[in-house]
């Protein structure tokens, strides 16, 4: 759905996804320009005592300041701790036309893996005409300050930043992106 806006207002759009309490969340979609779109959120779970049932709690997941979900718990069931992180972000990038009419779709900017580098996330999707899932590892670069968007290619996240790059036309299954090219 996203990739369909985008590709008919030609701005970016990205959404967020986290894990709360048991439960992935995804976040509202926001949209941006044509060449950026941030994304993010806060998100938070809480249990209090339920104002009118014995014995029970009320959980709340809160999405932005707003409750997203709201459930009675049996207080016997309420964790003792709970797990609440950021996942990832997906994100789109809008087709362009170059001088003599092709279409071509920008890869994964410079910023966007500055701050893949900076979140707690291991990954961060990129849809275009294609998803592409971009995916950080223990050999990543933990400084990627001086990285340009002339240096983002495929085989540079690949070789130089040591990033797993996977590939999926829509509907279909991904596959790892140098697999793809021998």
């Amino acid at each position: 759905k996203i990739y369909r806006k985008t590709d008919i207002d030609g701005l970016e759009r990205a959404f967020s996804i986290f894990w709360a309490d048991g439960e992935i969340i995804f976040s509202e979609v926001k949209t941006g320009s044509d060449r950026m779109v941030t994304s993010g959120g806060s998100i938070q779970v809480k249990y209090s005592h339920h104002p009118t049932r014995e014995g029970y709690a009320r959980k709340e997941v809160i999405l932005d300041g707003s409750v997203l979900k709201r459930k009675d718990v049996y207080y016997e069931k309420v964790p003792k701790s709970l797990e609440v992180q950021y996942l990832f972000n997906i994100h789109t990038h809008p087709k362009h036309s170059s001088e003599d009419g092709k279409v071509f779709y920008n890869f994964f900017s410079a910023q966007d893996i500055k701050s893949l580098i900076s979140s707690k996330a291991i990954v961060t999707a990129l849809i275009t005409d294609k998803l592409w899932l971009l995916i950080r590892t223990k050999s990543t670069p933990f400084d990627v300050s001086n990285l340009l968007d002339s240096q983002v290619t495929p085989e540079y996240v690949q070789n130089t930043l040591h990033m797993g790059l996977y590939k999926a036309e829509f509907n279909n299954k991904a596959y790892r992106y140098d697999l793809l090219n021998r």
